[in-house]
């Protein structure tokens, strides 16, 4: 029994090795692997991985520097290391699932579980931080934020065990690594102490909760009240995710995840945490709602914890206590297998990465399209650790930061800058009727170490920079580099 409990688990383990052993990633992993240059750079007092302009980030969380120090303890490069904890990442997901899910009935329930988490999300899946799909994990196991997911079904049961001390340590891991994946948590917990209205008078979790933000606020990589401040200028970035459920309702990202819903809603009062499940959907259904008609698209972060209760519910239906027989029983298992069968469709791109060999880095993805990082790979590895890069460009960025070099403009939204200012100058840097005095005001106020433009940018004429030279340059693409 333990042997066919632990195979779906040891199988997703090993799509996720083969997934790693392509050693082929996009997006936030090249941020991850500038935050921890940062932090091997400086691990007591590090700038942060963008802009190298502010003492500390939320970025570096107690994961990172925990896997900073791995890496300078082995001498791992920072993708190894990186890669290495996405396989733990999944493992502590996969266990903290299976644990909760012992709440709903036998290990049936869990393997069910996994099986949903993975696949009923759409037949189009996005590949966003937080989303355990399939074709989202292929691509982001290796972020914070999964290790976070995992801590929040711990955290919730915890909470349900009445295990507070526990608790605490975990409730300010999950707030130091991933604030969204925190709100998440928070709601979890509210639905969960509404759901049986005594548990609200329980003053020991009150006093645990109170005794986790004292240890958040204790964490000196970062400020936690910066962090609130600037959560207003995170809800832009989120705009495409939170018009995903427009047009179609969100049918094709996440329609499929309503396979659970009638069994959510008939189990509400006949199967174990039905009651809380229900609850859980409806909060955070009305929370996301609520950032979709005032425009705090950021709130669309909760959409994982609104398709959990219909994949949980589900699994509860099929194999847990109280699970519904007969004829229902037969058209709810035929609705799910239909259900996943179309998942495997959706999710096919993060069963393809485990055997695919290394994409030409020509199709990695940038900012949602195609990117020809073969043009900029030459000339962003003769650019040195903790250099400060201008470029006329933003998204060449994310290979700067992920060298471990900054850039004046974030290549990722970070709030925590003036970044209109940032852009302002670069334009003017760059304008044709810009004066060598004005560009080398520029220079001194972000402390400029290269300039990285196209051939024929006007900056790049001679003498337009004083002190710098050229380094490199492609013919492809017509990309030079210049250095003081």
């Amino acid at each position: 029994m333990v042997t066919r409990r632990l195979l779906l688990p040891a199988l997703v383990l090993a799509w996720a090795a083969l997934v790693t052993l392509r050693h082929t990633w996009a997006g936030d992993m090249r941020l991850h692997e500038g935050v921890l240059h940062a932090l091997l750079r400086d691990t007591w007092s590090p700038v942060d991985p963008m802009v190298g302009a502010v003492e500390g980030s939320p970025y570096f969380s107690p994961p990172m520097v925990a896997l900073a120090a791995v890496a300078r303890l082995l001498h791992l490069r920072v993708q190894t290391v990186l890669e290495l904890s996405g396989l733990v990442n999944v493992a502590v997901w996969l266990w903290a699932l299976t644990r909760f899910c012992r709440r709903l009935g036998g290990p049936a329930v869990a393997v069910l579980a996994i099986v949903f988490e993975l696949l009923l999300w759409g037949l189009s899946p996005r590949e966003w931080s937080g989303f355990p799909g399939l074709f989202s994990l292929s691509w982001t196991m290796a972020y914070p934020s999964l290790l976070a997911t995992g801590l929040m079904l711990l955290a919730w049961d915890l909470y349900l065990d009445r295990r507070w001390w526990p608790l605490v340590p975990v409730l300010a891991l999950i707030a130091l690594t991933h604030p969204f994946t925190a709100f998440n948590t928070g709601l979890g917990l509210a639905a969960f102490a509404l759901a049986r209205p005594g548990r609200l008078k329980d003053r020991r979790a009150y006093a645990a909760a109170a005794a986790a933000a004292g240890l958040v606020l204790l964490w000196p990589w970062s400020d936690p009240a910066a962090l609130a401040g600037a959560a207003g200028g995170l809800s832009e970035i989120h705009r495409r995710l939170a018009l995903d459920l427009g047009g179609d309702f969100g049918f094709s990202h996440f329609g499929l995840a309503l396979a659970g819903l009638p069994a959510l809603v008939s189990g509400a009062s006949r199967r174990p945490m039905g009651r809380e499940l229900l609850l859980l959907f409806s909060l955070t259904i009305s929370v996301v709602g609520l950032g979709l008609a005032t425009g705090t698209f950021s709130l669309a972060r909760a959409l994982p914890v609104a398709v959990l209760p219909l994949h949980l519910a589900l699994a509860s239906a099929l194999a847990g206590t109280g699970a519904v027989d007969g004829v229902k029983r037969r058209a709810t298992a035929g609705l799910a297998v239909a259900a996943c069968a179309a998942g495997i469709v959706g999710n096919s791109g993060g069963l393809v990465r485990a055997w695919q060999g290394p994409l030409d880095p020509r199709t990695l993805t940038a900012w949602g399209g195609r990117s020809t990082t073969t043009v900029y790979d030459p000339l962003v590895r003769r650019i040195r650790a903790g250099t400060v890069v201008l470029g006329d460009q933003v998204w060449p960025g994310r290979l700067v930061v992920a060298r471990g070099a900054y850039t004046v403009v974030p290549p990722w939204p970070y709030p925590f800058v003036d970044e209109a200012a940032r852009r302002r100058d670069t334009r003017i840097f760059f304008a044709p009727a810009t004066t060598p005095a004005q560009r080398a005001k520029i220079v001194e106020r972000y402390r400029v170490g290269c300039v990285l433009a196209a051939r024929r940018s006007p900056a790049l004429r001679p003498g337009a920079v004083a002190g710098f030279r050229k380094i490199a340059e492609t013919r492809r693409g017509g990309v030079r580099l210049i250095c003081r």
